[in-house]
């Protein structure tokens, strides 16, 4: 039983979310992954030893963007909520806050940053294998239009179809499609859903020649 079967789909949402952070990083720049997992959780740095009230609040609003556009919609809501609160209060209420909402991104964020982790090292590995599926399937599309996140969300679900097998290949493609409408173009998830369905199908067959 995989160590990740007990994720909800919330976090493996999140997962996806922040495996894709990490691909897209790794693909325009020379990136220390152990770095960037680290400090995209990081809202505490935003004090960093500041005594400027405005000061850690416009850090802090740098330091928690990526987190937010990963974090579940539950979670974003409860911070948002916070950090309205913050305009009239002290600059030790502040960080009290900042510490507490820390502690409850530390709890989260260990399960959400291994599965990240464990997709974005399995898709590395075989890019070259989805990078030919993706080509050979998108010969009915204007290859201009193709984005880089398209080809990374494709990449991502292409891993969780063929090498992690505690999700289902439909959940996965689902998960890739509703990804592509918030991450990328308007046509992207048209894209994205019929390379995947094209995708799948053949996969199946080949399954079922076997049996």
């Amino acid at each position: 039983m995989s160590k990740f079967n007990k994720m909800n789909r919330q976090q493996k949402r999140s997962s996806r979310l922040l495996a894709l952070q990490l691909m897209y990083a790794n693909e325009i720049t020379d990136t220390n992954n152990t770095k960037f997992l680290k400090e995209i959780f990081d809202i505490k740095s935003s004090i960093n030893g500041s005594s400027d009230k405005h000061e850690v609040l416009s850090s802090l609003d740098i330091s928690s963007e990526m987190a937010l556009s990963i974090l579940p919609e539950a979670i974003k809501e409860k911070y948002l909520e916070t950090i309205k609160s913050f305009d009239d209060k002290n600059l030790d209420h502040i960080s009290n806050s900042i510490n507490k909402f820390q502690s409850k991104l530390n709890s989260y964020k260990k399960d959400i940053q291994a599965y990240a982790l464990e997709i974005f090292k399995v898709s590395k590995k075989h890019i070259e294998e989805f990078d030919r599926e993706i080509v050979s399937r998108s010969q009915n599309w204007d290859s201009t239009r193709i984005t880089l996140m398209d080809k990374l969300i494709l990449r991502l679900v292409m891993t969780e179809i063929l090498y992690i097998d505690h999700v289902p290949p439909k959940v996965s493609i689902a998960e890739g499609i509703e990804i592509a409408k918030t991450m990328s173009t308007e046509d992207s998830s048209a894209f994205v859903n019929g390379i995947l369905d094209s995708f799948f199908n053949d996969r199946s067959k080949e399954i079922e020649k076997c049996q």
